[in-house]
């Protein structure tokens, strides 16, 4: 069943980092006074929108716009690190032709980018989200293939069946003496209209060496969430996992990845659940104002109506 979250039932602990805010990179005191040069302005601007929460750039960049006032400015960083945001944040592109994540794995050149799945390159505009100028692209490695698509396939199934509006992609690279499969994960939610926004992003790599019965797996699971209603409270946890895929044929193997895949959300998703609960039930209560006798907010906009109405007037 799916929950509300990017993914869902699912249920750690873990090595992961948690963030209750986001915070900018250290920059040097200024004087009271000073006015920022073109460049520093441009330095302070760039760290902003690299801090973008994800599927919020666009909403950053404009009031970014209003305080700086130069579009000039604005206009010479916004291209590339949009691109960045994108990329980072496994943007999914849904589109006829093509239905893949944008990530660095599948950048063949500056905005140009392969989906393996349906053997098409594509260029994308990062500013409009579009994809255009579709060209056949086929995969030359045959067996390396086999595997890339039995992967994909079998974490496909898990992905629609766990995340909500999620997507998953698998790209292979080919080296010297070995392949690197390389899946990529990504679910979000966007409710501005209830004041929140929220991204589950994973990536893993699977290591097929020739002669080895088994296969080494690294995977990172991101989580992302930003809630600003009356405030700005952003949570950032970041879990890393390493195993090992006994390697037998390549449908059997992508089931094993799968489930390695799943158990590592469950552990994750149940550790969040927990210290959700002991923030609660601690550190939350603590900040909470308590109401009066009432037990209902005071209306303060009703006082200063009521104040003005009854006030006597003055000749």
């Amino acid at each position: 069943m799916k929950s509300g979250f990017p993914r869902c039932n699912r249920a750690n602990r873990a090595g992961e980092r948690h963030l209750g805010s986001s915070s900018l990179a250290p920059m040097q005191q200024m004087p009271k006074n000073h006015l920022l040069t073109r460049e520093e302005k441009l330095q302070v601007m760039r760290n902003l929108l690299k801090q973008a929460p994800p599927e919020e750039f666009n909403e950053v960049f404009n009031d970014l716009r209003l305080l700086v006032g130069d579009d000039s400015l604005m206009s010479q960083e916004a291209a590339c690190l949009w691109a960045l945001h994108n990329k980072v944040y496994f943007t999914p592109v849904r589109q006829k032709e093509c239905e893949v994540l944008l990530t660095r794995h599948n950048e063949l050149e500056e905005s140009r980018f392969l989906d393996p799945q349906k053997q098409v390159s594509f260029k994308f505009d990062h500013l409009r989200k579009q994809a255009s100028d579709f060209q056949a692209h086929a995969q030359e490695d045959k067996k390396g293939e086999m595997w890339r698509r039995a992967l994909y396939e079998a974490l496909n199934v898990y992905v629609s069946s766990h995340y909500a509006e999620g997507l998953c992609s698998v790209f292979i690279k080919d080296t010297a003496v070995r392949k690197i499969l390389v899946a990529c994960i990504e679910g979000h939610l966007n409710r501005p209209s209830a004041f929140w926004n929220g991204l589950w992003k994973s990536e893993w790599t699977v290591g097929l060496t020739p002669t080895s019965m088994s296969a080494q797996v690294t995977g990172t699971i991101d989580v992302h969430a930003h809630y600003f209603e009356d405030g700005n409270i952003h949570l950032t946890v970041c879990k890393e996992v390493i195993g090992t895929l006994p390697v037998t044929s390549e449908a059997q193997t992508a089931q094993d990845f799968v489930q390695l895949v799943e158990k590592a959300d469950n552990q994750l998703q149940a550790g969040l659940a927990e210290e959700y609960q002991k923030m609660n039930d601690s550190h939350l209560k603590a900040f909470r104002r308590q109401l009066p006798i009432t037990h209902s907010t005071i209306d303060w906009e009703k006082m200063v109506t009521a104040r003005i109405v009854e006030a006597p007037a003055v000749h």
